[in-house]
């Protein structure tokens, strides 16, 4: 005969700890006394325990009857019924039984994926038993969410402190949580992870330390350089394109320039022109070009990151524009095309003027 006390916590912690270990006994009726339950402070002074309300004994079949209780302490009688026949009562297995709170049970809360309520043809509001570990669990559908956080196929959210007081209630168990995630701010992340290295039988993964080892990773640096390399040889070919645009866009307009000079149009004036003219394309160009590539990233970004399994990552990733880099980006192309514009413009006087002697020389 063993006794043990299950300790739970608001947050759905259970813990089974062993208080004494009387070896084999046989009987019909067990009487399990407890008192002089205390607890003892951070200075190692005892605090007694009170034990209120209505408890009652419960066992794998279901709630039984009720328990006595008083003062810091409990008194219970659980019967065993035999089965009829011989044979039976020789290999009747070991007996079980709590003793627990009596309080009414509600159905656990429970969010569902849209592909686990139609498996259980369940809606929002339905209440179902769920098979889970050998028990059934009425769990209430409050409502349905797209993804499960661990798992990429349909799956069930239970509330886990409800579910764990009900199956301690109702039958007398507990089942122990086998992964837990936990959050800590910056300035503590680091204590609390070597603290928790430090239990015993306890694996812990840092989601941290694992980003951390994969900047480190060679293959990621490598990567990496080949981006930056492949913006900045899109910049230069940018830088390159619109020097180009430009110069052939004034060498276009050098026979209206002249036009325009010998109707009275003076240098200044034309250089304006040319600047206004530069900027409205280059605008449009780089605009565009920021749209279009925006769209682009959009598009093909969240298809290429997958997780280390080549799966897509649940929830899946999200595309996020750095508009300080790309404003600044499109903000330097565009006054470039205008630094090249002026350089050309500071000319123009003499290439109208050459124009003008061409268009003059052919007539």
């Amino acid at each position: 005969m063993a006794v043990s006390a299950f300790l739970t916590t608001d947050t759905g912690a259970a813990w089974r700890v062993p208080l004494a270990d009387g070896g084999a006994a046989v009987g019909f009726t067990y009487q399990l006394q407890i008192a002089g339950l205390r607890l003892t402070d951070a200075g190692g002074a005892p605090l007694p325990l009170p034990v209120d309300g209505s408890w009652r004994i419960t066992t794998a079949q279901g709630p039984g009857g009720p328990a006595r209780v008083a003062g810091t302490g409990l008194d219970v009688i659980h019967r065993i019924d035999l089965p009829d026949g011989a044979l039976q009562f020789a290999r009747q297995p070991s007996s079980r039984f709590a003793v627990v709170p009596a309080a009414d049970d509600p159905p656990v809360p429970a969010l569902v994926t849209p592909g686990a309520a139609a498996a259980l043809n369940v809606r929002t509001g339905d209440t179902v038993d769920l098979p889970l570990s050998g028990v059934s669990l009425p769990v209430k559908v409050v409502g349905q969410v797209a993804a499960v956080p661990g798992t990429a196929a349909d799956g069930v959210l239970l509330d886990l402190p409800a579910a764990t007081n009900l199956l301690l209630r109702q039958q007398g168990t507990i089942r122990p949580v086998a992964e837990w995630w936990l959050g800590a701010d910056a300035g503590g992340h680091a204590a609390a992870a070597e603290h928790l290295a430090g239990f015993a039988g306890t694996t812990l993964l840092d989601r941290r330390q694992v980003a951390a080892e994969a900047a480190r990773d060679p293959y990621w640096r490598g990567a990496r350089t080949g981006l930056l390399a492949a913006a900045l040889g899109s910049v230069l070919l940018a830088l390159v394109g619109l020097a180009v645009d430009v110069w052939a866009t004034t060498r276009h307009r050098l026979a209206e320039f002249a036009v325009l000079h010998t109707l009275g149009a003076n240098a200044r004036l034309l250089a304006r022109a040319l600047l206004a003219e530069q900027a409205f394309l280059a605008g449009i160009g780089v605009g565009v070009g920021l749209l279009v590539g925006a769209g682009v990233a959009a598009t093909m970004v969240p298809l290429v990151i997958l997780t280390p399994a080549a799966g897509r990552p649940v929830p899946e990733a999200v595309f996020t524009v750095p508009w300080s880099p790309v404003g600044l980006t499109a903000a330097g192309l565009l006054l470039a095309a205008l630094a090249f514009a002026a350089l050309i413009t500071t000319g123009i006087r003499r290439r109208v003027s050459a124009a003008q002697l061409r268009i003059g020389g052919e007539r």
